[in-house]
């Protein structure tokens, strides 16, 4: 009988989040046994774990590839998937693509923008749906809604819901001295991750932390 082990190592983190596994999710028998986090810069800097979850669920600042198809917006190749999004973050739909001409994607706290819904705040609108360059941004905060739904101006039904949550931060803001680490786990406790979860990495100082994580899966042969 035999456990695998396995680390994984970042480096240069800095305020933009970055995840381990890099651009990855966990399996559902992967169990974490150490964190540990290391102030690599001159000087005092603040960092933060946080967790995310779902294979749906994108936690950092994120592209999306829209197309257009049966009536339908489809993102990264999913037909009008209900799509989960976090706040703090900054989400691109790339709207470039020839599908989209005539297709206007726009956001909105109802459905279909009923009852002049839609929202500007945080949303920033480029070039023409269909050409080069074109995209829709929207950047969650706090004060987001936490239910938004993504739809055409131009055409019903091709959209649908955007649940705006919160991330599960493990620790957050925590500081440490310039030349120190914050040890969050070390073998004594244990944290079961779930398949797809991802977990992100985040310092208040560019390229200021370094980031091991090591993980065991399930007992096998």
């Amino acid at each position: 009988m035999a456990q695998d082990f396995e680390r994984n190592i970042l480096t240069g983190i800095g305020t933009i989040p970055d995840d381990i596994p890099s651009g990855a999710d966990f399996n559902s028998d992967d169990t974490i046994i150490g964190i540990n986090m290391a102030n690599t810069s001159s000087n005092a800097i603040t960092a933060s774990c946080f967790m995310t979850s779902s294979v749906l669920s994108y936690g950092a600042d994120f592209t999306f590839a829209v197309t257009v198809s049966g009536g339908n917006f489809i993102i990264d190749g999913q037909t009008k998937p209900a799509l989960t999004l976090y706040k703090g973050f900054t989400y691109t739909f790339d709207v470039s693509d020839n599908s989209n001409n005539s297709h206007v994607l726009r956001f909105a706290t109802e459905a279909e923008g009923a009852n002049s819904s839609i929202i500007t705040d945080g949303v920033t609108i480029t070039g023409t749906p269909g050409q080069a360059g074109a995209k829709v941004v929207i950047t969650t905060s706090s004060t987001t809604a936490s239910t938004l739904y993504y739809y055409c101006t131009a055409h019903s039904g091709m959209g649908n819901s955007i649940t705006v949550t919160n991330v599960h931060y493990i620790i957050k803001d925590a500081p440490i001295p310039s030349g120190s680490s914050l040890q969050l786990l070390d073998g004594g406790a244990k944290m079961v991750v779930q398949n797809g979860d991802r977990m992100f990495f985040q310092s208040s100082t560019a390229s200021s932390l370094d980031v091991w994580v090591s993980r065991v899966d399930s007992i096998s042969t």
